[in-house]
């Protein structure tokens, strides 16, 4: 971890924990996700947060395939989260984030959103 930045940044993602409270996720664009990168986003995540509970603000806008064993390790890790909010912008990343809705069922809340402001706003409810 770059502990100057906070930022623990990986080949395929970044993820910090805002002055807010809240982690943020940015993926490499249009990169394929499988198991062993799901682990390490949440592996990330809990090393940033020390295990709590936080509200996790990822942007999905370019997003890549998400293997299935991927999708399963993030609901499975649903521990980490309060709530989570995916940032969707085109048909294809929102249809990709109804999907996981819908397959996955989340633990935590989770809502899809167009903008990070609206998101922000949303997951500032959960944090603390």
């Amino acid at each position: 971890m770059d502990h100057d930045s906070g930022v623990v940044a990986r080949p395929k993602f970044r993820i910090w924990l805002r002055p807010d409270g809240i982690v943020q996720l940015v993926w490499v664009p249009r990169v394929e996700m499988a198991l062993e990168d799901a682990v390490a986003a949440t592996e990330a995540m809990a090393e940033l947060t020390g295990g709590r509970r936080s509200p996790l603000l990822v942007d999905t806008r370019d997003i890549g395939p998400l293997d299935r064993s991927a999708r399963l390790e993030f609901v499975r890790r649903g521990d980490l989260v309060s709530a989570v909010a995916l940032i969707v912008d085109t048909p294809l990343s929102r249809m990709l984030g109804n999907f996981f809705l819908s397959v996955s069922k989340p633990m935590a809340p989770t809502r899809l959103f167009q903008d990070e402001a609206s998101a922000v706003a949303w997951l500032l409810e959960f944090v603390g």
